[in-house]
């Protein structure tokens, strides 16, 4: 008996010796350069939020400040795009759904679309190309189109999407649609009707985003594609606070996005929200204003 005591308190000490150091690594993925906390959403007046994405989960680094619009007030509505893969699409549209339903979204839009161009004949169509190369490879009409409409349709004060310069992680899906939004802003900018002041885009910290994806393909060549050493530094920070249980419940809801999503969160669906988003407790933005020609 006295040796069934001692071993179990060794393996009980090892565990926990095991967890702290754990812990340890991932605070040392999420920590972060100080940057300020964000003060235009909580008090901006006209609280409508539009998230324009390529993919249905690119909006799930934003969950946390999804939820917290909605708490406060905002009404926030999605416009996503799917490219005819009928047995995957169908289980991630209802995945979205519910994601949607548990962030307290006004709505969802998703349209089916050839975005990529011939994306059944690419080997690895997540990997970057020169922006040069992305009004041959996007049907621009088709997606400019589904954008313009949704922006004009809920005339938002603040557009939420991924950045244009590396596509969070390199994607050129992500920078594509990114392009689009910034391009119509600029053109409807001085219109009379026009309420858009303010695009974040979501971003994790340069050293943060090293970091944690160092070992991704996409990322490793989008930085020699783009000609950067890091992605964009963010202009301010959200913070998460009160929100954690919901984000990892919005991140466990897409089922098929897994292996992707533990790639950008590692471990958290092993850890209790209060604790691993304690950790990962802030969601940055790099902001483009209309004052400043969304610059």
């Amino acid at each position: 008996m006295k040796k069934i005591l001692i071993v179990s308190s060794i393996l009980g000490a090892l565990i926990i010796t095991i967890i702290i150091g754990h812990l340890i690594y991932l605070n040392n993925l999420s920590k972060a350069d100080s940057y300020p906390i964000d003060t235009f959403l909580k008090n901006q007046t006209n609280k409508n939020a539009l998230i324009i994405v390529a993919h249905d989960d690119d909006a799930i680094s934003m969950s946390g400040t999804i939820s917290y619009l909605v708490n406060n007030g905002w009404e926030v509505q999605e416009l996503c795009f799917y490219q005819g893969f009928e047995n995957k699409d169908s289980i991630r549209k209802g995945d979205l759904e519910k994601a949607s339903k548990l962030l307290g979204m006004k709505d969802v839009e998703y349209y089916d679309i050839e975005l990529r161009k011939h994306r059944d004949t690419i080997e690895k169509p997540w990997l970057p190309i020169p922006y040069s190369d992305l009004d041959s490879a996007y049907n621009r009409v088709s997606a400019a189109y589904h954008i313009e409409n949704f922006i004009k349709k809920n005339n938002p004060s603040v557009v939420f999407t991924l950045d244009d310069i590396i596509g969070g992680y390199g994607h050129p899906d992500h920078v594509f649609i990114s392009k689009l939004i910034i391009e119509y802003c600029i053109q409807h900018q001085a219109d009379p009707e026009f309420r858009v002041e303010r695009i974040y885009q979501a971003v994790f910290d340069p050293k943060m985003n090293a970091r944690i994806l160092k070992d991704m393909e996409a990322f490793q060549l989008a930085k020699k594609v783009y000609n950067v050493t890091y992605s964009p530094k963010p202009d301010v920070y959200v913070s998460i606070s009160g929100h954690e249980n919901v984000k990892k419940k919005a991140l466990l809801t897409f089922t098929t996005e897994q292996k992707s999503l533990t790639k950008i969160w590692p471990y958290y669906n092993y850890y209790p929200a209060d604790i691993y988003f304690r950790l990962f407790d802030k969601e940055y933005y790099r902001v483009l204003k209309k004052d400043e020609n969304y610059r």
